[in-house]
């Protein structure tokens, strides 16, 4: 039986602005969906927050009632897209780091809950196209999460089908539950969304939502902090 102290719920989306693979518009079912899954915590790739797109971030944060955090990225219609990370726990602090990128500005937000007694560093990024990009964002990335302290889960779009971090300390959700063969977008066998954690996390579950409302698939996982 697993003891429920320290436990989360996590979700991670690239939601592609809100539009399917065939670009209908999706962003109600979205919320609808997200609500349902009474989630602690919820990362988000490709979400707006500018007059051209729609305010996505108020949106969500006002439909989930929870505290979220906005990293702007890509300047748009009188405002900006990015990823956006929301909580049900205190948040504590957030840094925004900017990654070295080519066409598209990429970048990792951190952001620092309260779980009890515990300070968790929670990791949404998306990284680049290109395999070079790729590679120097990697680098920095497990720079900053190796100089971390506090447990953490680091997740995203890291646009790649082969992904190992754990040299760096960085542990895959779904090779622990034996689900690295389950894709994370429609009409596709790769997974390129992923979510890691640090040693001091136990992982209790992961799942991959099979539901057509973005270019990829939400991915969970409930994780234990030991």
């Amino acid at each position: 039986m697993v003891n429920q102290h320290n436990l989360l719920k996590i979700i991670s989306y690239n939601i592609h602005s809100g539009k399917n693979f065939w670009l209908v518009p999706t962003f109600r079912s979205l919320i609808r969906f997200l609500a349902d899954q009474d989630a602690d915590m919820i990362t988000i790739q490709e979400i707006n927050e500018n007059n051209k797109r729609g305010h996505q971030f108020t949106a969500l944060q006002n439909a989930l009632k929870l505290t979220g955090r906005f990293a702007p990225h890509v300047p748009i219609g009188n405002g900006n897209y990015g990823l956006a990370t929301f909580s049900r726990f205190p948040i504590l602090s957030t840094s925004h780091l900017l990654l070295p990128s080519q066409k598209e500005q990429r970048g990792l937000l951190d952001t620092v809950i309260q779980v009890n007694e515990r300070k968790v560093h929670i990791l949404n990024t998306h990284l680049g196209l290109s395999y070079v990009e790729r590679i120097q964002q990697l680098q920095r990335i497990t720079e900053y999460i190796q100089a971390l302290t506090s447990p953490f889960l680091m997740m995203g779009d890291f646009n790649t089908p082969s992904l190992s971090l754990d040299r760096f300390g960085c542990f895959d959700a779904a090779l622990m539950m034996k689900k690295g063969h389950l894709p994370t977008m429609p009409f596709s066998k790769q997974r390129i969304d992923y979510i890691f954690h640090s040693a001091n996390i136990r992982v209790i579950d992961y799942d991959v939502f099979k539901i057509n409302l973005s270019d990829h698939y939400p991915i969970s996982v409930q994780v234990q902090i030991i």
